[in-house]
């Protein structure tokens, strides 16, 4: 028996084929921001912070698989990061503002 296994590729590798780790590593990061964002968009009570997860959303997918220099991936992932947290902020704001008008 062949004991080598064979490596299936991801979505980056199937739509991309080889590319350099770095270029790999910032792709993998932005599918992580998009990926938690439409989480965050199917499990949120605040329309402000879905709004925002959609942003990340609308901005990564699209960007996943197109060419890029590192510099527009690596400024892509910064304004995904910065929604995201943005996002999580305003999540917890509008628990807190829910729990004071319930009590």
């Amino acid at each position: 028996m062949n004991a080598l296994t064979a490596i299936k590729p991801d979505d980056i590798t199937t739509f991309l084929g080889s590319i350099p780790a770095e270029e790999y590593e910032r792709r993998a990061k932005l599918r992580s921001y998009r990926n938690a964002a439409s989480g965050m968009i199917a499990s949120t009570e605040s329309g402000t912070a879905r709004q925002l997860a959609w942003l990340v959303v609308e901005y990564a997918t699209p960007n996943l698989y197109a060419e890029a220099p590192a510099e527009w991936l690596d400024k892509l992932n910064l304004l995904s990061k910065r929604l995201m947290l943005t996002a999580m902020q305003v999540e917890e704001m509008d628990l807190l503002l829910r729990e004071v008008s319930h009590a």
